[in-house]
């Protein structure tokens, strides 16, 4: 499967499992897609190329859609998530290039 990191990725939600609780918990089972998004998403940030302003888009079983943003404020501690999935599954490159992103941040 191929998916254009450069838009925001779909997440099909139950829509009678909104509370906070659940949506990470929803978010936990689809880690690699979504923690791999939100690095490169921080990425083009950082290098000032032209993005969305959208992590994902949460679509529930009625097809409605829900939009996840991250505000500047919250870069380090997203990718400090993001460091613990990857050290979790052993990618250590990717390891660098955050530890990399959030001294430029």
């Amino acid at each position: 499967m191929t998916v254009d990191m450069k838009e925001p990725i779909r997440i099909h939600i139950d829509p009678e499992l909104l509370l906070k609780q659940d949506i990470d918990k929803l978010l936990m089972s689809k880690y690699d897609i979504f923690y791999r998004r939100l690095v490169e998403y921080i990425l083009n940030k950082i290098e000032g190329e032209p993005e969305t302003e959208l992590i994902a888009i949460l679509v529930d079983d009625e097809g409605a859609e829900y939009e996840m943003a991250l505000p500047e404020s919250g870069y380090k501690k997203s990718l400090s998530k993001a460091l613990d999935y990857f050290v979790m599954i052993e990618e250590y490159e990717t390891c660098d290039l955050i530890k990399q992103m959030k001294k430029q941040l």
